[in-house]
């Protein structure tokens, strides 16, 4: 019986992808509201940095917060754990014990951070006086919030009750993989919101370096718009991180509890990345591309395209989560929009964007140090796979990301890198390592991955 190797099928008999938990229509719209805010800033000297962070996370929020639930009906989903067919009648015994358990978990995260001091006092002084600033705010939303969702939850015992019921002596400890989940969550939170806040208000302080570049030569035009898309990409991140709501089906499904994940993730932030990316994988040198492309007229415009067309990629990616984006969490499979394309376009881009920014080939002074920084950049792209893989492994607990990832395998615009390197390719949970293979008079057939 002869045996040869599996064939990739037509497109025509790929299996359709399933459905994405939001449009990526809607993320760009929040993109362009959040774009049109930044120019309102821009022309407005006098708005405070305070107020350009609040600005900027309203303009791309409501719009997708509104245009999901309309149009998605993202609240009536069974994910969000809400019963639509009853009244909602919420309890409010129930609801100040909730109240309770919510405090708590606030208090709690504030004492981590003065205890343990991951970040500088410098860093936390923004994102907590914006906090307190919103304070009365919160302290009239939240109570509305919390009595809506009790009233319309089909379990409304959860981890945010059982927290408030220990505490009052109402029942013993809460249960343990659900008070586990929660710290890991709010973990997630509690680390990257408060920094995420911190790079957007020390963005909205160099709006005057945007207005020069918007109006100098290209060099200084192409940095600007670059520092634009940084501030739209902080936006979108800071939105996902603060609005981990049930009601908009935003909510974290589950946190990732892999530990290699949450190492090759820490790497990659401060103030981690100051040690690993910063000293140990230094893969910059003195100088960055905007000091050496005019020496290379043949590759200006070429590679000033290649740097906006990455970021955009990269805008674009994180913009498709709508409200969801965050490190570490399942909060709904993605699969529209660049996610077409392929499984991690967001890691894609950054690791073009980060040889395109840094060009440690170009900008290094002498050949030890292009060498040194070319294979630390190697390695920097080695750890973003690193995250990739991690994600997977959580994601695949999914049955909807398993049947996404396996019709990448062919959907893939790097399907045939992944034909070279096995390695590539996504295996579900307990597949086989090699394909089946069929006798000749019946054809070749591929197996392991896609088989049923």
């Amino acid at each position: 019986m002869a045996r040869t190797r599996p064939v990739p099928r037509p497109r025509a008999d790929f299996p359709p992808l399933p459905e994405s938990v939001t449009d990526n229509r809607i993320g760009l719209v929040g993109v362009a509201c959040a774009l049109f805010a930044l120019g309102l800033c821009l022309a407005r000297p006098e708005m405070s940095a305070a107020a350009f962070v609040l600005v900027l996370i309203a303009a791309y929020a409501l719009p997708v917060a509104v245009l999901e639930t309309a149009l998605l009906r993202t609240h009536r989903r069974a994910s969000t754990g809400l019963d639509w067919s009853r009244p909602c009648r919420p309890d409010p015994g129930r609801v100040l014990t909730k109240l309770l358990g919510v405090t708590a978990t606030v208090a709690a995260v504030l004492a981590a951070h003065g205890l343990f001091r991951v970040y500088a006092p410098a860093q936390l002084a923004v994102p907590f006086a914006l906090f307190v600033a919103l304070v009365p705010a919160l302290a009239v939303v939240t109570p509305v919030y919390v009595a809506f969702v009790d009233g319309r939850q089909r379990s409304p015992h959860d981890i945010y009750w059982q927290i408030g019921a220990f505490l009052t002596g109402q029942r013993g400890a809460p249960e343990l993989p659900a008070l586990a989940d929660h710290a890991l969550g709010w973990t997630i939170k509690g680390i990257f919101l408060p920094i995420m806040v911190f790079y957007l208000h020390a963005n909205g302080l160099r709006l005057d370096e945007i207005r020069a570049g918007l109006s100098g030569g290209l060099i200084e035009l192409v940095v600007a718009l670059t520092m634009v898309a940084i501030i739209i990409e902080l936006t979108i991140v800071c939105t996902g991180y603060a609005l981990t709501l049930r009601a908009l089906d935003a909510h974290i499904r589950s946190p990732n509890p892999l530990i290699g994940a949450w190492v090759v993730t820490l790497v990659c932030y401060e103030p981690l990345n100051r040690i690993v990316t910063g000293v140990v994988l230094r893969y910059r040198t003195e100088r960055d591309w905007a000091e050496v492309l005019p020496d290379y007229p043949l590759l200006m415009w070429p590679w000033i395209v290649a740097l906006l067309a990455s970021f955009a990629l990269w805008v674009w990616a994180t913009a498709i989560f709508g409200l969801r984006w965050s490190n570490l969490t399942h909060r709904g499979i993605i699969t529209g929009g660049p996610y077409r394309l392929t499984k991690h376009p967001d890691y894609v881009a950054k690791s073009a964007f980060f040889w395109l920014s840094a060009a440690p080939f170009l900008t290094a002074t002498d050949a030890w140090t292009a060498v040194r920084a070319t294979v630390a950049m190697l390695a920097v792209n080695l750890i973003y796979y690193g995250r990739a893989r991690m994600e997977e492994r959580h994601l695949s607990q999914d049955p909807a990301y398993v049947a996404y990832a396996l019709a990448m395998n062919d959907r893939s615009l790097f399907r045939g890198l992944a034909r070279l390197l096995p390695l590539l390719r996504y295996r579900a949970p307990g597949a086989r390592p090699e394909a089946a293979v069929v006798p000749d008079s019946e054809g070749p057939v591929a197996g392991g991955e896609h088989s049923a």
